[in-house]
């Protein structure tokens, strides 16, 4: 899991004040998603991975009640962020060999269930990492090919120059870090330093590719998923404080980078995108928005079950809306749905993003 998207991220790159719900949401040509499980719209199921949702009963509250590769019992993010743009009604991921040139020209999904910016990360889920090898970028360039095809050269620069690059990525490399060799070679500061240099190095190359307005998203509060916690054997099942307090300060160095790395490239519009209270909020009052279970994901036990585990032979719990994690990873449609400005019981955006 990565995090939950806030739309109200748009509204700061249109304009610094976000005080009047009156305000107009800016147009963009189209939205491009790069990241981990919580974009992943269906790329994994094209891939030798055993990171998969295509199977039962992850998909029972989507539209046709199939699953689709996403990692919930529903929608996600991209999803609702495109119907909310009138974009198109879903977020198609790349590797669909159906993709319409409506499709093309508003936006691909290229995020992939167990990716990272460490590329190490994805190596160990056989999924697609953000730049090495068959990764994520490299898609992008494939994909600016097919565009130029079909709107010519000049439509296809105005089209990513005006569109959104939307980021999620850094739980996995994090939750890996601490059952790795490398823990033992690097202290937590020090492997936070190198993300916040993946990340940067990242931004610039989709820079270089035509991009000019970003949203960047920090961390979770990763600590307070069902598996970490879980893993950690508490009997009263906290969340983990550790791994929340190094996804805090990591959210911190990630935040000062920013404004840095927007003056360097010329053009660009950065916004951070803060997952952490946004989940944290919904997790520390879940009866102000209408949860009862935070600790157990309504798959199974609620403890472990995830991807392969979380499958037509597991029991499901009898009401999905008072869960907020469907697996022991991942959020439920409800939740992306209440983090969502503009619905009832959403989130005030203004504690969402900085």
């Amino acid at each position: 899991m990565a995090h939950p998207a806030l739309l109200l991220v748009l509204l700061l790159i249109s304009s610094p004040a976000i005080s009047s719900s009156k305000r107009i949401l800016p147009k963009f040509s189209a939205i491009f998603y790069f990241g981990d499980s919580v974009l992943d719209t269906g790329n994994n199921i094209r891939l030798p991975t055993v990171a998969l949702a295509n199977h039962v009963p992850y998909g029972r509250d989507f539209p046709g009640k199939k699953p689709t590769g996403r990692f919930s019992n529903g929608r996600l993010v991209p999803d609702l962020l495109n119907q909310r743009l009138q974009l198109k009604e879903l977020s198609p991921p790349y590797l669909d060999s159906k993709l319409s040139n409506n499709d093309m020209m508003t936006g691909v999904n290229f995020a992939s269930e167990g990716s990272g910016f460490d590329d190490q990360t994805s190596q160990l889920a056989n999924t697609l990492p953000m730049f090495e090898a068959v990764k994520q970028v490299n898609l992008f360039k494939d994909y600016l090919l097919r565009l130029r095809n079909i709107v010519g050269d000049k439509d296809a620069s105005r089209i990513i120059a005006n569109s959104l690059i939307f980021i999620s990525s850094g739980t996995n490399d994090f939750s890996h870090y601490y059952r790795s060799s490398k823990k033992k070679k690097m202290d937590i500061g020090a492997y936070q330093d190198t993300v916040i240099q993946m990340v940067q190095a990242r931004v610039k190359e989709l820079h270089e590719l035509g991009g000019r307005q970003f949203s960047l998203a920090g961390l979770p509060p990763f600590g307070c998923t069902p598996i970490q916690i879980t893993l950690s054997r508490d009997p009263d099942r906290a969340c983990v404080d550790e791994q929340n307090w190094d996804a805090q300060i990591y959210n911190s160095k990630l935040q000062e980078l920013l404004p840095a790395l927007q003056g360097s490239l010329h053009g660009s519009k950065i916004v951070y995108l803060d997952a952490y209270w946004a989940l944290m909020e919904i997790l520390e009052e879940p009866a102000k928005y209408g949860f009862t279970e935070t600790t157990r994901g309504c798959c199974g036990t609620g403890l472990r079950e995830v991807a392969l585990l979380c499958n037509a032979f597991t029991p499901i719990c009898k009401n999905v809306s008072s869960h907020v994690f469907y697996d022991a990873v991942h959020p439920t449609e409800r939740v992306y749905m209440a983090l969502t400005p503009g619905r009832p019981g959403g989130l005030d955006g203004r504690r969402a993003v900085l």
